[in-house]
């Protein structure tokens, strides 16, 4: 492949350079130009000997407004090629030519070089990798039907789940299941594949349960296996998943948003720093330190209740308004807010 890019290269600088190198065809601007650098050449003669002699200046006038004619014409023309010592013309100065080479070599050495870095430059991180992990499936694919080994099975599952391809996931975790029966990770991502249509659902419940149970202290099972029990109504069992997820991944947010739904579907006291977590943070700061938005702590809104509410639910100035967060919710956020 590379051997290919680099002739393909060599082939196209070859097609550039080849009309460059060889000598400028003359065009009929070129023609043109010709002969008016030979008139003006004779009418400044002209204009100088009338001058000398003192000729009428009718005739004077008459010179000087021709060669004005002429000069304002050599403006409009593009230039002469130039020329080399032989009198042949060159479309290009040899410093263009160098450029131009020079770029060419740049390019071809950035496209195995920097180029695959610069390409994901400005996109966030999450879908950086998902781009680049689909890149990657085609040959993993291919690998894997060849081998046929659980190694290459789990390598191209995992970059299909990364690319959110969780069909062709599913597929490869499969086939590792069929070797490894107790495979943690491919039984929990295969189960919350199979959560996606309502007919497998249940098994996929049972895949996620038995990928804790072989192990319990992974916190994607954790997490997998909170959201499906929730699924099914479960929210007790769910939080209380969801809540070992927090212990093994502390600095883990993916479980914020269930645990709050499922405290106010259980009637459970709902977590009011997670609702502000979810809703307030990016714009507020973390501890309410300010940030794209206001600084909250020690503002005087806090300590007016329902016109912290009011706010909340109805925006500001340059703030939307959350009119989703009711009950249970509103209550837990306005109470930690005023807790500050």
């Amino acid at each position: 492949m590379i051997y290919f890019i680099l002739m393909a290269g060599t082939l196209l600088f070859v097609l550039l350079l080849w009309p460059m190198l060889g000598a400028a065809r003359v065009t009929r601007e070129d023609t043109r130009r010709l002969e008016l650098e030979e008139e003006k050449e004779q009418l400044l003669l002209n204009v100088q000997e009338l001058q000398t002699s003192g000729a009428e200046s009718a005739v004077l006038t008459r010179e000087k407004v021709r060669l004005t004619q002429v000069l304002q014409e050599l403006d409009v023309l593009p230039p002469a090629p130039v020329r080399d010592e032989s009198g042949e013309g060159r479309p290009v100065l040899p410093l263009a030519l160098v450029t131009l080479v020079l770029v060419g070599a740049l390019t071809i050495l950035g496209a195995f070089t920097l180029f695959p870095k610069w390409r994901y430059a400005g996109m966030p991180p999450g879908q950086a990798s998902q781009i680049q992990n689909a890149v990657k499936i085609p040959a993993l694919q291919a690998k894997a039907e060849k081998s046929g080994s659980v190694a290459d099975s789990m390598a191209l599952g995992d970059a299909a789940w990364d690319a959110q391809n969780y069909q062709l996931a599913a597929k490869s975790y499969t086939t590792v299941l069929m070797k490894e029966r107790t495979n943690a990770k491919a039984l929990r991502r295969t189960g919350f594949y199979l959560l996606q249509t309502q007919e497998m659902a249940k098994d996929g419940l049972g895949f996620i349960g038995r990928s804790v149970e072989a192990d319990p202290k992974d916190p994607e099972g954790q997490l997998l296996y909170g959201y499906a029990l929730g699924l099914f109504g479960q929210y007790r069992e769910g939080l209380a998943a969801l809540h070992k997820y927090q212990a093994l991944a502390p600095d883990g947010r993916e479980a914020d948003d269930l645990i709050v739904e499922f405290q106010a579907k259980t009637g459970d006291t709902v977590d009011g720093k997670l609702v502000y977590a979810q809703n307030c943070a990016a714009c507020h700061g973390a501890q309410g330190e300010g940030g794209k938005g206001r600084k909250l702590v020690g503002s005087a809104a806090l300590q007016n209740e329902q016109a912290l509410r009011g706010v909340i639910l109805n925006g500001g100035t340059a703030m939307p308004g959350f009119p989703q967060l009711q009950g249970a919710q509103l209550d837990a956020l306005v109470k930690f807010m005023q807790g500050w």
